[in-house]
């Protein structure tokens, strides 16, 4: 009969038991299969049971406030014992936390007896709320002598309006170049840019955000007109 939690873990080592994967489940567009909680129970844990060892885990804070799955894997009569804690990430939806803590409570007794199943276990990632990132895949390159295959174009389309624009409106590259030039023509002040805009375009104008483009490109062509005259010698 072993005597220590370790020599426990080496007995049980020796002779793994057999886990079968055999519950489906989905990673984000990715389906997987896995051993659940339930047949981990049935096949490590009464194992486990036999030759006198405990397995104990609960969600709790740590010191720092931390979230985790605080473990222990005890050897009754000699008291000796494997602990540790499992990080665990708090979510608002109960049925997400409850399958992440699910998790944490197989994974921790598979990584600590060191047993595992039919093949590596990724199912952790949708418990936990993670999705899978696909990989992008590369080009490969064509054989020698063969033609590669033709460059994507770049889009020629017109990139869409910057936050605050509208398709039509003004732009912002044209809203700082018509505060600099009404800045350098002596109209710089609100009201007097304004009064400067609505006098070119022959309408009242009470901001410059309600600008179409076409009104832009006329004020700043009509202002750099201006800023030309001023430059010319008398």
């Amino acid at each position: 009969m072993a005597a220590t939690i370790s020599e426990v873990l080496l007995e049980l080592q020796a002779d793994p038991p057999v886990l079968v994967k055999d519950k489906k489940g989905q990673v984000g567009n990715q389906k997987t299969k896995y051993a659940d909680l339930v047949q981990v129970n049935e096949v490590v844990l009464s194992r486990l049971n036999k030759l006198g060892v405990i397995y104990s885990c609960t969600p709790t804070l740590d010191d720092e406030g931390k979230f985790v799955l605080a473990y222990e894997l005890e050897h009754v009569e000699s008291k000796t014992s494997k602990t540790g804690r499992y990080p665990l990430k708090l979510a608002d939806n109960p049925m997400q936390m409850g399958s992440a803590i699910t998790y944490a409570r197989r994974y921790v007794l598979l990584a600590i007896t060191g047993i595992a199943a039919e093949d590596e276990d990724d199912d952790g990632h949708g418990a936990a709320g993670h999705r899978t990132a696909q990989r992008q895949q590369r080009p490969q390159p064509a054989p020698t002598g063969q033609p590669t295959t033709q460059r994507a174009q770049r889009p020629t389309t017109t990139p869409p309006p910057l936050p605050g624009e509208s398709a039509d409106g003004i732009t912002q590259p044209q809203q700082g170049l018509l505060h600099k030039l009404l800045t350098d023509i002596g109209k710089g002040e609100r009201d007097a840019g304004l009064g400067y805009i609505s006098a070119v375009l022959r309408r009242e104008i009470t901001t410059t955000k309600d600008l179409t483009k076409a009104d832009a490109k006329q004020v700043i062509d009509h202002l750099q007109d201006d800023l030309k005259k001023q430059e010319q010698p008398a």
